[in-house]
């Protein structure tokens, strides 16, 4: 249970921490990158074992690590347009329905099995996303069509990223987890120090400190949100774990945005945070 706590209150900081980037005037794409140096770095510092390249390059995980590394800094910087843009309570929700794709993939891909009341609390964590993320017609805030379109990319991606994750802990991974962390937050490093290159050579700037601090207080957070997510996987099924830690971080983001931002939540979000608590409980204990 400390495993699933800790992931959850973890990702919720995340992106709380992408909000602040907006105010601070944090740039996105340095502290990103910084982000997934110190990850990894984190990784490798962490793990007590031998270290050598053969250990990556003969990994049964080694392959299939490239894919989630470029699906993790895809995602990471919808997290952050989608925060700023968007604001933290939608993008928020958006991305914890993607609890649909690992979830139901648990039921098809590993088969595993779900009472009648496990199966109703998550289809009343799937409820509490929507309603948590409902405006009502007389919210004035008008969000255009590119907008909204974030929170959608955000939901497919983050569904898809967590089944890959998945997938890697079931069939993969045996005592190397943190070999395998460390080589998808530098294969996310390699991309996006490709992607900040050419920025700067076409758009020349400096590399502030300010951005290069930000990225690694995020890479911690983003390093101990993706380990306990990662042994989590190893302690309940994907129909629990899914729906209880996304709904948890659902409402934790909704009371940060509402205390810390002004994001104001209407009659419907409230009551889809107290449905989502409902629902944790009912996943959890069965």
């Amino acid at each position: 249970m400390l495993y699933l706590i800790a992931t959850t209150l973890l990702s919720a900081a995340i992106f709380v921490v992408f909000k602040l980037f907006k105010k601070l005037g944090i740039n996105n794409l340095q502290a990103i990158v910084t982000n997934y140096l110190v990850a990894g770095t984190t990784a490798l510092l962490v793990y007590s074992g031998e270290i050598n390249l053969a250990r990556f390059v003969e990994a049964s995980w080694f392959p299939f690590s490239f894919l989630i590394g470029g699906a993790f800094i895809g995602v990471f910087f919808l997290f952050a347009l989608s925060s700023q843009k968007a604001g933290i309570a939608i993008t928020a929700v958006s991305s914890k329905m993607s609890v649909v794709i690992p979830t139901l993939a648990g039921f098809i891909l590993f088969f595993e099995q779900g009472s009648i009341v496990k199966i109703l609390g998550i289809l009343l964590a799937l409820l509490a996303l929507y309603m948590a993320l409902r405006k009502d017609k007389k919210d004035k805030i008008k969000l255009s069509w590119k907008v909204i379109l974030l929170p959608l990319f955000l939901f497919l991606g983050t569904g898809i990223n967590d089944l890959m994750m998945k997938i890697a802990e079931h069939y993969y991974v045996t005592d190397d987890l943190l070999l395998l962390l460390a080589n998808i937050f530098f294969v996310a490093l390699l991309i996006g120090s490709s992607v900040l290159l050419f920025n700067l050579k076409k758009t020349p700037q400096a590399l502030k400190f300010k951005n290069i601090l930000a990225g690694s207080m995020l890479g911690l957070i983003n390093f101990g949100s993706t380990y306990f997510l990662f042994k989590s996987m190893a302690c309940y099924d994907n129909s629990v774990l899914f729906p209880v830690r996304n709904a948890g971080v659902v409402a934790l983001t909704a009371l940060v945005a509402l205390i810390f931002f002004s994001e104001k939540l209407s009659k419907t979000n409230w009551a889809g945070i107290g449905i989502a608590i409902i629902a944790i409980i009912m996943i959890a204990n069965n």
